[in-house]
């Protein structure tokens, strides 16, 4: 049976096993790894192999494996018993990985509409598929946003003087700047207590044992612990 004509073709970058299918210089799992140590030093400071699959949800071998990796990819160091550390290149890597992942939040959220606590996976996903040149040109449909809908800055090299709520003055006013746990459950608990970037409360105590403190948001004296005074991050109100 002779085969019908059509002028249809799949794009090379979806065609499977096709020679000239767009390449990428590293692999999905690479980045992810070069994006999760910027992350965590972010978070923690000192970064270390244990850290690292703890965070990935790996198990220490497989960490230390992909550490290896990385290293003969010329992305991250590690020496025994000191923390890793990304390369200029791996700096590079994860910088533009993290602009594109808080672009494409503030495009799911302000263009699509989707809820602010619903959309750090979904870009997690789509960041590693997405050009430079398409995140540029949503940048420039968003109007050029200083911040993802969780307060992160896009440019990474703005300083936004804040700090976590645990450094933070009893007694003082404060503001929130910005939400670095981005998982749907915490920033629904944020939501629901309306500590979310942009509100005021005052930092009305705290108690240092179990590491609860107190605040009072409107006319509503609320508690929280340690998961979020350690992810909200605060400025003083003025």
């Amino acid at each position: 049976m002779a085969l019908r004509e059509f002028s249809l073709r799949v794009p090379p970058s979806c065609r499977p096993g096709e020679a000239e299918k767009t390449k990428r210089n590293v692999t999905e799992i690479v980045e992810e790894y070069v994006e999760g140590i910027y992350r965590l030093r972010e978070d923690v400071g000192r970064v270390t192999p244990g850290e690292l699959a703890q965070y990935m949800v790996v198990s220490p071998g497989s960490a230390t494996s992909m550490v290896k990796k990385l290293a003969q990819l010329g992305l991250a160091q590690h020496y025994p018993y000191k923390s890793i550390e990304l390369t200029p290149e791996g700096e590079k890597l994860a910088k533009q990985l993290t602009r594109t992942h808080r672009i494409l939040k503030r495009f799911l959220v302000d263009i699509v509409g989707l809820p602010w606590n619903d959309v750090h996976e979904l870009a997690c996903k789509l960041e590693h598929f997405m050009s430079a040149q398409v995140i540029d040109r949503m940048y420039e449909v968003l109007g050029r946003p200083e911040k993802c809908p969780h307060g992160n800055p896009v440019n990474l090299e703005i300083e936004d003087r804040s700090v976590r709520l645990a450094e933070a003055s009893i007694g003082d006013e404060l503001e929130v700047v910005k939400v670095t746990n981005e998982s749907f459950e915490f920033l629904k608990f944020l939501e629901d207590i309306e500590l979310i970037p942009g509100a005021r409360f005052i930092l009305v105590g705290a108690t240092q044992f179990d590491g609860l403190i107190h605040l009072k948001i409107g006319n509503s004296p609320i508690t929280v612990g340690r998961e979020v005074s350690r992810h909200v991050w605060v400025k003083r109100a003025g």
